[in-house]
């Protein structure tokens, strides 16, 4: 019982141990390039081998419009993804804001996947109206 106990208690602790040394071999190459277009937000990766497993907005990987598989280009939808809204006085406009994953490994989270907080800006345009009226 003991010798068992032991032994499972070395595989366990060699298994973890070589673990530890594998890496993903893939990474993001540079930033991640943000587009922000009419109702949508276009997340655009380069990575050094594959596509990414995942691209999803936070919170959202189980929805089909809100997470990309084997991608390295993702757009979300504003109304489909629940993106952050927020009316700012100065500049005048609206900010848009979200948090995307980008998983490189296709089962778990690793050390190389990263998450941008991404935030795009609409600026209110200021519209002069004139009229001449005339007074009798």
């Amino acid at each position: 019982m003991l010798l068992r106990l032991l032994t499972k208690s070395l595989l366990l602790a060699v298994a973890w141990a070589a673990s530890s040394d594998i890496e993903f071999e893939n990474s993001l190459t540079d930033k991640p390039v943000i587009e922000c277009g009419h109702g949508k937000l276009s997340v655009s990766v380069s990575t050094e081998k594959q596509p990414p497993s995942h691209v999803f907005a936070k919170g959202h990987f189980n929805r089909p419009e809100c997470s990309f598989r084997n991608t390295t280009q993702a757009v979300f939808d504003f109304e489909k993804c629940d993106i952050n809204r927020k009316r700012e006085v100065n500049p005048r406009g609206m900010a848009f804001s979200m948090t995307v994953v980008v998983q490189l490994h296709p089962l778990f989270i690793t050390k190389v996947d990263r998450a941008f907080h991404v935030r795009c800006f609409y600026i209110e345009a200021e519209k002069a109206v004139g009229a001449q009226i005339g007074v009798k």
